[in-house]
């Protein structure tokens, strides 16, 4: 395909440091698109190569039915299990989209979200040889498990961002919002103290005048993150 095609501003779409052709090519690629409306396009506002918390995505698209979190692979190493829980933590589905030279990586891409990822799914790939690009299927907490791994994922100040304000947790009564986790079997919606240190659970749609601090417990918690019994569920509310 002709670089004519393709905006003028190219360097906006840069990446930091060094970048190969084939990895700035799918993201002028996806500007195109978004421009002549060809699939895949999508409503909401493109953001490319711009900050999302402490990562920095290829493309976020803020808005439209959901937010898309946008990752082109073409031989650079990649945290595929830990960019995924961020981003999904964060609110967006994730796209995982590879250079056909690089499938090698796609294979890698699936070993490290084995066992969570539910089959079937299918990786986008693209082609910068012959024009073709799909996203494939997004990684949503559909098909994605998210168990929780850590007592860290409900000390606030230790989320992706939250030392910046960037991830923008939501606050409530006097606590902070970490979203919907299934608690040994029960859905509940945890709150935590700015540091970690009090916690309240309530019903995912429960009142915020039914919080009561205290319940569960720090040590309640991490029992819970140790013999596998916690699996987050949706995003943190921001």
């Amino acid at each position: 395909m002709s670089t004519d095609d393709f905006p003028d501003d190219v360097e906006r779409f840069r990446s930091a440091g060094e970048e190969s052709w084939g990895h700035l090519w799918s993201k002028l690629e996806l500007e195109r698109r978004r421009r002549t409306q060809t699939d895949p396009c999508f409503a909401g506002e493109y953001r490319f190569e711009r900050t999302v918390a402490d990562r920095v995505p290829d493309c976020a698209v803020i808005g439209g039915d959901v937010n898309r979190w946008i990752e082109f692979v073409a031989g650079s190493e990649q945290p595929f299990r830990a960019k995924t829980r961020e981003a999904l933590r964060l609110g967006f589905v994730v796209y995982w989209v590879f250079h056909v030279e690089h499938r090698d990586q796609m294979r890698d891409a699936r070993e490290a979200l084995t066992p969570e990822l539910q089959a079937p799914f299918r990786f986008g790939e693209y082609d910068p040889e012959n024009g073709t690009m799909s996203l494939g299927d997004p990684v949503t907490f559909k098909n994605y498990a998210f168990p929780v791994e850590s007592i860290e994922e409900f000390e606030p100040q230790e989320l992706l961002g939250y030392r910046r304000g960037a991830a923008r947790i939501g606050g409530a009564a006097i606590g902070f919002d970490l979203g919907v986790f299934d608690v040994a079997g029960c859905q509940r919606r945890i709150l935590a103290s700015k540091y970690g240190k009090y916690f309240s659970a309530i019903a995912p749609n429960g009142s915020l005048d039914d919080v009561v601090w205290g319940y569960p417990t720090r040590d309640g918690l991490k029992r819970l993150v140790e013999t596998g019994r916690i699996t987050r569920l949706g995003p943190v509310r921001r």
